[in-house]
């Protein structure tokens, strides 16, 4: 074997570790906020509420007096489920990244077996809190979890297909061989 193709399967093996310890690394992230008792959780989504808050009111998008209690509330709510799709869409993406790196040729391939990974593994978190002090397992976060799941694939899916087209665009318009 040369060098370059030394080089190469070397470098492969490489992308293929550091991508698939990026997923187990991140699937940790998810399952130690998982981890977080009621009391934890919700203090943490009130820190993201209180930022949201004051920086909405200091770019007079609101006035402290409109910041209802059920106002609030629902703010949190969104901050929560929002932290949900953005787990799972970071998820996605390093999924995608890893399936790539492990040589899933097809599109629709690596983008069906990362949703069904990132949907078992959002069942299985589901799952893990209800053993969690005040904390239960939700059918309909596992369907939020899925769909952040399916954004950050999409993303991902977005990335290619404009590369792809921008690859044939340029191809079209390079100049034949042989021809000034």
């Amino acid at each position: 074997m040369d060098e370059k193709h030394t080089a190469s399967r070397k470098m492969k093996w490489l992308l293929r570790i550091v991508s698939t310890a990026a997923v187990v690394a991140w699937m940790t992230v998810i399952f130690l906020f998982s981890e977080d008792d009621v009391e934890k959780s919700t203090s943490k989504s009130d820190k993201v509420v209180d930022a949201v808050i004051v920086v909405a009111e200091d770019v007079h998008l609101v006035k402290p007096k409109d910041i209802t209690p059920k106002k609030r509330d629902r703010l949190a709510l969104l901050v929560r489920k929002g932290g949900h799709v953005t787990e799972y869409a970071v998820l996605g993406v390093l999924l995608m990244l890893a399936l790539t790196a492990w040589g899933v040729k097809s599109l629709l391939l690596r983008c069906g077996i990362a949703l069904g990974v990132a949907a078992a593994y959002a069942a299985t978190d589901e799952y893990h809190q209800l053993s969690v002090s005040g904390r239960s397992g939700k059918f309909l976060d596992v369907g939020i979890d899925t769909g952040g799941a399916m954004v950050g694939i999409a993303i991902v899916w977005l990335i290619i297909f404009l590369r792809r087209r921008h690859k044939d665009a340029k191809r079209k318009t390079a100049p034949e061989n042989g021809e000034k």
